[in-house]
């Protein structure tokens, strides 16, 4: 009987603990959470850039609170993507409020989305990553660059397939495909093939070599020292190109020419374009010919075509940059095609290689005329803004 009477007194003393303890529970929670929330705010749109000219370097400032009852330590502040960012002040007491200052460079218009990150010791959000975004408008650098862009471009294209060194093989191949008595369609087809794996060989190559500068634009200073001895190496090959062309002039060798393909690079050729076209398959033959020839023979005309990959990477929107690149490429093989269909038409390759000669002196000195132009185009965006 007394401990039927005692019963429902121990049910309520449970019941009653245990809500205390989900109110304790409870609490808890809430007063656990109030402290998740991050100690330092910053407006929700991060840092907005209404307009910046592409090309020179822009800065903006927004405040950074310390919204908690405790102070905040920064350890390192890392901006990303090309922009650069600072703090006023690496200790927020609480209630106080540091500035952050993002500067950054877009090489390109267009719209950018880049972001700031903030480490500090906040036990909950020890990492604060503030957007960072903006359009960039064609600047006074851009608009210089762009107006030139094209007509640097097809100049470039033009007197890099006259290159003499590269000229003089195209006139050996051409002889060599013509050697063994092939009917004219055989060796129009050959060279035809010829040109089209060297076209689609500096296609593929372009585009690596574009995709590569165009990962460096994230890094501002990296890209600026890259341009800057780019820039330099443009005017050295310029000096060198200029020297050459006298010294030809004066000698009448070819030994006296610096720039120009090493004999064993020559003789490499040669041999790839004897072996390939030996076969009856001249389509098939004059391609991977004309693949592996182009890549030997980039040694010589990669001097002309690394720049003007930077430029051309420097241009707004993919489909812009491919029809550059194209057209580079178009305008390169043309002498080559003019070649080849010289020589279909009986033309003698001995008498094509003295027209060459001939003109290796323009052909240098509009090299170096070349190589001047693209050396300033790329010093302006060698240019810190």
């Amino acid at each position: 009987m007394g401990n039927a009477s005692m019963q429902p007194r121990n049910t309520r003393s449970t019941r009653k603990s245990a809500t205390g303890a989900f109110v304790y529970f409870v609490v808890s929670l809430l007063a656990s959470s109030s402290f998740a929330a991050p100690r330092l705010a910053v407006p929700p749109e991060g840092v907005v850039f209404d307009e910046i000219a592409a090309g020179e370097g822009a800065a903006k400032s927004i405040e950074v609170r310390n919204v908690s009852e405790f102070p905040v330590a920064v350890a390192q502040v890392k901006g990303c993507c090309g922009a650069d960012a600072s703090l006023s002040t690496m200790f927020i007491a609480p209630s106080e409020s540091a500035t952050l200052t993002v500067a950054l460079k877009p090489p390109l218009p267009g719209e950018f989305s880049k972001d700031v990150r903030i480490l500090c010791d906040d036990p909950e959000c020890p990492v604060v990553t503030i957007p960072v975004t903006g359009v960039a408008v064609e600047g006074k650098a851009t608009a210089a660059v762009s107006r030139f862009t094209l007509p640097a471009i097809l100049l470039a294209g033009i007197a890099d397939g006259f290159n003499p060194c590269a000229f003089s093989i195209v006139i050996a191949l051409a002889g060599i495909l013509a050697v063994g008595g092939r009917q004219r369609r055989a060796r129009m087809l050959g060279g035809w093939a010829f040109c089209l794996g060297s076209f689609l060989t500096y296609m593929a190559m372009g585009l690596g070599l574009m995709r590569a500068l165009r990962a460096l634009e994230g890094l501002r200073l990296a890209h600026d020292i890259v341009m800057g001895l780019l820039a330099l190496a443009l005017f050295a090959l310029s000096a060198l190109s200029v020297r050459d062309a006298f010294r030809y002039r004066k000698a009448k060798v070819p030994s006296a020419i610096t720039l120009q393909l090493p004999d064993r690079v020559k003789k490499a050729i040669r041999a790839i374009a004897e072996a390939s076209w030996r076969g009856p398959a001249v389509f098939a033959a004059g391609l991977g010919c004309g693949f592996l020839v182009t890549l030997l023979d980039s040694l010589c005309t990669g001097q002309v075509y690394v720049p003007v990959l930077a430029l051309i990477a420097r241009e707004p929107g993919a489909w812009r940059s491919l029809a550059l690149l194209a057209l580079y490429n178009l305008a390169f093989i043309a002498p080559l095609v003019a070649v080849f269909m010289l020589a279909a038409r009986g033309a003698d390759a001995a008498q094509m290689s003295r027209w060459s000669k001939r003109n290796v002196f323009p052909s240098k000195l509009a090299l170096g005329l070349v190589f001047a132009l693209l050396g300033v185009l790329v010093a302006i965006n060698a240019v810190p803004g």
